[in-house]
């Protein structure tokens, strides 16, 4: 593997990681805990405001690396006439000036937030738009016409279902953290009713990854030639995928049974809260763990090809 190849991997690796978070975490905030007195409104927002400002420079040198790696020529070659040509001449210049801007408008609605509704919808609407321009590279812009709309649209329902599974997770884990640390001034009772009542949104948002995962598969090379393509070294990391993404449901279902038993039969009053938050620390940090790793699988299986060469 040469050097621009990787250099290349890893930063798709961390721009996805960065747009999924940024809307997961947004998102999130206002979809299950924005009514909660015991949330701080400017919970996490120092650590969410140095990710958004990173988030434009990992798109900016992710663009710059792409340029290079078409053009086959060293990034530090590149010229100006060259970069602008490509920007603007090509779906995914346009699409990464459409990103770019969207994270530069939701970086401002954060820096003005002062727990406004309003700031908080404006910097979720411009993270999940971020994320949806990234369909318009990999092998979702490589379908043409109307299939090709299609491929896209449904490639970004699946980035916004997965990014907030990975932002529950992120909230999930921070929260237990906390109450963990403090139990005095955070009850873990509430948390604990928290989880329970996202398991009708968190099974919702695992079928839609699930059906559009399929669709991507179909569209990309067809779910009747997968016993080829598993061969294949994208096939390899392909099945990896699957599988961590199946071990991941298998954490989910644990924290949802821990979760489920504390709040309905009132065990998080008759059994040490500790016990229990610990339980939900080791399993949500493993969930999260393996959603890094997937992350990485999808952003290095963007730039490989199902068929063998």
């Amino acid at each position: 593997m040469e050097m621009g190849e990787l250099s290349e991997q890893v930063l798709r690796f961390a721009h996805y990681a960065l747009l999924l978070g940024l809307f997961g975490w947004t998102a999130f905030r206002l979809v299950r805990l924005r009514r909660l007195d015991w949330v701080s409104k400017d919970e996490g927002k120092v650590a969410l405001i140095f990710v958004a400002m990173f988030a434009p420079l990992a798109s900016i040198a992710l663009m710059l690396v792409s340029i290079a790696a078409m053009m086959g020529a060293p990034i530090a070659s590149l010229d100006w006439p060259m970069t602008e040509a490509m920007i603007v001449g090509t779906d995914m210049g346009m699409a990464f000036l459409i990103r770019l801007a969207l994270l530069l408008v939701g970086l401002c609605a954060l820096l003005a937030m002062r727990g406004e509704t309003a700031a908080q919808l404006i910097a979720a609407i411009c993270f999940g738009g971020a994320l949806l321009t990234l369909s318009s590279s990999g092998h979702a812009a490589a379908t043409e016409g109307g299939l090709g709309l299609f491929h896209r649209l449904n490639n970004g329902v699946h980035l916004l279902a997965a990014s907030l599974w990975l932002g529950a997770m992120c909230w999930f884990l921070f929260l237990t953290v906390r109450v963990h640390r403090q139990p005095d001034l955070l009850p873990a009772s509430p948390l604990l009713n928290v989880m329970h009542a996202f398991a009708p949104l968190g099974v919702g948002l695992v079928a839609t990854v699930a059906v559009t995962g399929m669709i991507n598969a179909q569209l990309i090379f067809g779910l009747e030639n997968s016993v080829p393509v598993l061969t294949t070294p994208y096939g390899f990391l392909l099945t990896a995928k699957v599988v961590l993404v199946g071990a991941m449901l298998a954490f989910g279902a644990h924290n949802a049974r821990i979760g489920r038993q504390a709040a309905l039969d009132g065990e998080s009053e008759r059994l040490e809260p500790s016990i229990t938050l610990s339980r939900l620390r080791r399993s949500l940090a493993g969930e999260l763990m393996l959603a890094v790793v997937v992350i990485g699988l999808v952003a290095v299986l963007g730039m490989m090809s199902p068929v063998m060469m």
